[in-house]
């Protein structure tokens, strides 16, 4: 490829920010797919019992002080989250808060499992999969985002 000619330029670019979105589509999948909330009937209560076992010890005082006496809200709140992750994320729509919720989820999962924030493991991946489409314009280039953002250029979420 010839550096000086501004088509293969372009391409390169072109190139490099598709792989944004196919990280923003792997992402979607993942979330939509993910283990952490099908609402099964007894899986809060298993994933809780996991982590008054083995998460942070602070985390362990939050669950037992806010989590567990509002289980079933909190049920729904990670259902809920995970859906809309997964489809903001594949739609390319309010990418960028998807990302934030993306992250504070992960984030949960990994002092839940009491898992070293630097260590190996998919959650460690995702978030900085996360992390890296929250700084790009993983929505802006292709998706609803696109769409909106000539509408409203200033929007954080887009």
């Amino acid at each position: 490829m010839n550096s000086d000619n501004p088509v293969d330029k372009n391409s390169a670019v072109s190139l490099r920010l598709w792989l944004f979105v196919l990280a923003r589509v792997y992402l979607g999948i993942s979330f939509l797919f993910s283990d952490h909330g099908n609402a099964q009937p007894n899986e809060l209560a298993g994933f809780l019992k996991f982590a008054l076992k083995n998460g942070y010890g602070w985390y362990q005082n939050l669950l037992k002080s806010l989590v567990i006496p509002h289980s079933s809200a909190f049920g729904t709140l990670v259902v809920t989250a995970e859906i809309y992750v997964g489809i903001a994320l594949l739609l390319g729509f309010t990418t960028r808060l998807a990302c934030c919720v993306a992250l504070f989820l992960l984030l949960n999962y990994i002092c839940a499992k009491g898992a070293l924030p630097l260590g190996p493991g998919i959650d460690q991946s995702d978030i900085v999969l996360a992390i890296i489409i929250l700084l790009s314009d993983a929505g802006r280039i292709f998706g609803v985002d696109k769409l909106i953002a000539h509408r409203f250029p200033k929007f954080w979420i887009l």
